[in-house]
């Protein structure tokens, strides 16, 4: 987001989606998160506007008209309640316009329960990638998202019984609900059946001892999403990414009042996709570098192949890992072989196949 006009196209559009709900047509309203991990990764202000448009036209809904009024010093009594998420959100963003986005996302992150796994993680992310533009409607979206569709993870650990690492922590969650079909046709709706299990919430480990908590996850999540590229497990590792933007704006006391909630939310993912079988994985191909990989991410219209390479280019810049960019390859190839068997694919990006496919 150094582009000038880039990052003037982002607000512009930002500011545009308020129009939008908060849900869409069959899913939720990723088309902000998107837009932020475009630009992150060197998209124009042209194509911003292109995603942007093929959103409003294929996917989003028409926000509803706000006729309540939630006060500040009321907001937390609107905990679940999906239809207050508008005037949440005038709530929390007046509320920044005043006092600041970081002393307002600790004032709601300290009053209430922290439920990452909100929203199938959508929430957290974008109040994240809200933070990372530093705009204050997406921040209050974000905030707003977590409030009124909250959906915390009511398990507690015993501080004596810690996994010896995450893999393990994970690893006794998944077996705890060994192959039992977890019932549901959504993330959101398999992550709440996990979290009324009884087999689950004594299986919870305490989250391992570690200098940085964020940065064992992180490592864990790619590796599991690189050996078995599940849908769930691909939100773990953009919600992890979230976190650790989330985290680094707050007290280092909150940061670690939070972290708890985080692992059992991501507990309560991986208990949700048991064991899944591993894939075929070819060793990362050296000739492909992150510039190629933006450039196919910033041609897609698939906003979790966006995300997820967005993710990936970001945690492998901090920590680097081949695992990063040979994830980001191979969504991004998907997504371009998926494009290609289209009839209706446009020409740009079935030539950005042929060019992909040539080299790779």
């Amino acid at each position: 987001m150094r582009d000038y006009p880039a990052h003037e196209k982002l607000n512009e559009l930002l500011d545009a989606n308020a129009r939008f709900d908060l849900m869409a047509r069959g899913t939720t309203n990723h088309c902000p998160m998107a837009l932020v991990a475009l630009a992150g990764m060197g998209a124009s202000p042209a194509r911003l506007q292109e995603f942007f448009d093929m959103w409003e036209r294929e996917y989003a809904l028409s926000a509803p008209p706000v006729d309540t009024i939630v006060s500040r010093h009321e907001w937390s009594r609107q905990l679940g309640n999906a239809g207050a998420f508008g005037a949440l959100r005038l709530c929390f963003l007046d509320w920044i316009a005043e006092a600041g986005s970081v002393p307002v996302i600790a004032a709601v992150l300290e009053e209430v329960p922290f439920a990452p796994a909100t929203q199938a993680f959508h929430a957290l992310i974008r109040l994240a990638y809200g933070i990372e533009a530093a705009h204050p409607g997406e921040i209050a979206s974000g905030l707003a998202a977590l409030i009124s569709s909250h959906l915390p993870i009511d398990a507690r650990f015993d501080q004596a019984r810690t996994g010896e690492n995450v893999e393990a922590g994970f690893d006794n969650v998944v077996r705890a609900i060994d192959d039992s079909v977890v019932q549901g046709n959504s993330i959101t709706s398999r992550l709440r059946a996990v979290a009324g299990d009884v087999r689950f919430r004594q299986a919870v480990l305490a989250p391992p001892v570690a200098v940085s908590l964020l940065d064992d996850l992180a490592r864990a999540t790619i590796n599991a999403y690189w050996r078995s590229p599940d849908f769930t497990v691909l939100h773990t590792v953009t919600a992890t990414h979230a976190a650790r933007i989330l985290l680094a704006q707050l007290p280092d006391a909150l940061a670690k009042q939070l972290l708890p909630g985080l692992w059992i939310a991501l507990c309560a993912a991986y208990a949700t996709v048991r064991k899944a079988a591993n894939v075929e994985t070819e060793s990362p191909d050296a000739v492909v570098d992150w510039d190629d990989v933006c450039r196919m991410a910033v041609a897609s219209n698939d906003d979790h192949a966006i995300k997820l390479a967005y993710t990936c280019l970001c945690e492998d810049r901090r920590n680097p890992s081949p695992l990063y960019l040979a994830s980001a390859v191979r969504i991004v190839r998907l997504d371009l072989e998926k494009t290609a068997a289209s009839q209706f694919a446009p020409t740009r990006n079935a030539c950005l196949t042929s060019y992909f496919f040539d080299r790779y």
